[in-house]
């Protein structure tokens, strides 16, 4: 699709547009002149597959006038907003620093001083927003853009949410931030963004991502129930991102808190600041020498200490002339000889008494009579390191005995133990304990859309996910025929990639196209009609209705995309402004190389936005 303006137009009679930066799901990002002011702007235009959507016009629009109150050093401002042309808008300071992900594709790797500090400041600019109603739900790397002086910017608040309705498909990109609740298709909340800043901070300062992955699926997976990976390079960040990343959302730490954990790690309240491509740090300045050891660590002891002075012999110097033998210079001369036996014979009575003691306090021991018994309390439904925490005052021993997938526990939480709840056992004992594992996962197939409601049910009973087509959850679609499964939900998530084992989704039927996108004009007999195509507006000579509405889509041509690469049919199937399923060897994954067949064939005219069946290889 060509961009909804060229370089030299001016929107709403002030902004005028320089180039076009980038075309995103939900906006098409423009640099543009503000000709009152006479300084450079932001405007993002919604996209047209958005703007026709009447509640992602309003929630647009009313996230705009709220985002413009907002005021806080480290988000990014909004100046205006409107709509021209049928076009929505949003005009936003320019910040010309860059993003934090071009840093980092360009090798830039962060110390913890100022991972710390950067996780701080926008943890900050995140509770704020929290506090305001806004939650960002996709935070990354791409919206922490950075002004002329290096101090970040979290970017895009009035756009939080707004596509999410709308998603068709998710990409590993995509998935690479996701909370593990928005893994399993529940909504974004607060915490999920504290989530998606810790792996931020994460891949800032080891170069690498958290969690691997060849699909989106797969991604998200690894992230229900690992931890984040343990890596030295983090230092004294490891145990704060650690609580930032605890699958279970309700034990995670808010923005509030982790903004206060990064901000005990600094060493002072300056802001983060990005250094500049000449402001590197030359290698070798990097490592600092480690201190001698002042209080711990293994000494040398002196010879006094050796041999204590008090219990020294005394040692008289030898005699001049002296020949060698017994009075040698050095030698022992006034031990009283005499006095040894008896002293020999006392510390053989004590050493005797004390024996007999250690023994009988060993059998002592071995038979109880020094061991302490407490009630071992009950530990399900905490995690395994809260329980080890627990036990630990009573001298108890924790163990796993295995890990079980549960629909209703959180992962790495407590659901069985032995022995059980308040039973008395002695200090010492062991308590095995059974840990959940999390829902056990179904990925739901990619081609149930455009299919009837029965077959969709069936197809889902076997994957043991339960399905419901309501009649009342029916909604408009250009692209699905009327009847057909237009859109799964589960959890007001549409379409999502994965869902627990016996979930229930609902499987949204279409209505066909919306008739408030088409008109319907009545002519009398005689009447002229003359329309005009930019405006939609039908006028007649004699008394009739004038009515104006969304301009409709006329059908497209399916594109020829057999024999393509990944690259080539993403960018085909864009200029079509249709979507696409897999199916085939490689279908369900991004390693596939080449299109084997398309239905329907190309040359078809379809409806815009339908979505075209692609076997792979």
């Amino acid at each position: 699709m060509p961009p909804t303006y060229a370089p030299g137009h001016v929107i709403a009679g002030r902004y005028r547009v320089v180039e076009l930066l980038g075309v995103g799901n939900t906006v098409e990002v423009y640099r543009a002149e503000d000709t009152s002011l006479q300084r450079v702007v932001v405007v993002k235009v919604l996209v047209a597959s958005l703007a026709v959507h009447e509640d992602v016009r309003r929630a647009f629009r009313d996230h705009i006038v709220r985002a413009a109150t907002l005021s806080h050093p480290h988000l990014a401002r909004v100046f205006d907003g409107g709509q021209e042309a049928g076009a929505m808008f949003m005009v936003t300071e320019y910040l010309a620093g860059g993003s934090l992900e071009e840093a980092l594709n360009q090798g830039h790797l962060l110390s913890v001083d100022d991972a710390a500090r950067l996780g701080r400041d926008v943890a900050s600019a995140l509770a704020y927003a929290h506090e305001n109603g806004f939650v960002l739900g996709a935070l990354s790397p791409t919206k922490l853009l950075f002004d002329a002086e290096g101090q970040v910017r979290v970017s895009d608040v009035a756009l939080a949410g707004l596509s999410s309705g709308y998603r068709e498909h998710l990409s590993v990109a995509d998935a690479r931030y996701l909370s593990p609740e928005q893994a399993i298709g529940e909504a974004a909340d607060a915490k999920s963004d504290v989530y998606a800043l810790a792996l931020i901070l994460f891949e800032a300062v080891t170069g690498s991502v958290a969690f691997e992955g060849t699909s989106a699926e797969a991604v998200l997976r690894a992230r229900l129930s690992a931890p984040l990976p343990v890596r030295v390079e983090l230092g004294t960040l490891d145990m704060i991102l650690a609580q930032a990343t605890v699958p279970d959302a309700q034990l995670r730490l808010d923005a509030e808190g982790f903004s206060s954990r990064l901000g005990g790690v600094v060493s002072d309240q300056a802001p983060f600041t990005l250094a500049g491509p000449g402001a590197a740090v030359p290698l070798l300045a990097r490592f600092t020498p480690n201190e001698p050891r002042t209080s711990i660590g293994f000494r040398a002891p002196s010879a006094d200490q050796i041999v204590s002075s008090a219990n020294q012999p005394r040692v008289r110097p030898a005699r001049p002339g002296a020949g060698p033998g017994r009075h040698e210079a050095g030698a022992i001369l006034d031990r009283d000889f005499r006095r040894a036996p008896r002293r020999r014979l006392g510390a053989l009575i004590v050493a005797a008494v004390l024996l007999l003691l250690a023994i009988g306090a060993g059998a002592a021991w071995r038979l109880g009579v020094f061991t302490t018994s407490h009630a071992v309390p009950s530990l399900v439904g905490l995690t395994y390191q809260q329980a080890g925490t627990t036990v630990a005052g009573d001298g108890f021993t924790l163990s796993e005995s295995a890990k079980v997938h549960s629909a209703t526990a959180p992962p790495n939480t407590i659901v069985a133990q032995s022995p059980a709840g308040g039973t008395v056992v002695k200090s010492g004992a062991t308590i095995t304990v059974t840990v959940s594992d999390g829902p056990l996962l179904v990925t739901l197939p990619t081609n149930l859309v455009g299919q009837d409601c029965v077959s969709d049910t069936a197809t889902l009973a076997k994957l043991h996910v339960n399905a419901q087509c309501p009649s009342t959850e029916s909604i408009y679609s250009a692209s699905v025929h009327s009847g057909k499964v237009a859109r799964v939900l589960y959890k007001k998530t549409p379409n999502p990639v994965a869902v627990p084992a016996n979930a229930t989704v609902v499987l949204q039927l279409s209505k066909g196209p919306n008739p408030a996108t088409t008109t319907t004009t009545t002519t009398p007999p005689g009447a002229t009609t003359t329309t005009t195509p930019s405006s939609a507006t039908t006028t007649t000579t004699s008394t009739t209705t004038t009515t104006t509405t969304a301009p409709t889509h006329p059908k497209v041509a399916v594109p020829n995309v057999v024999g393509m690469d990944q690259a080539q049919v993403y960018a085909a199937f864009k200029k079509a402004q249709l979507y696409f399923t897999t199916s085939g060897p490689g279908a369900g994954t991004t390693k596939w190389t080449k299109v084997l067949s398309e239905v329907p064939a190309a040359g078809t005219l379809v409806a815009w936005h339908s979505s075209v069946s692609l076997n792979v290889n």
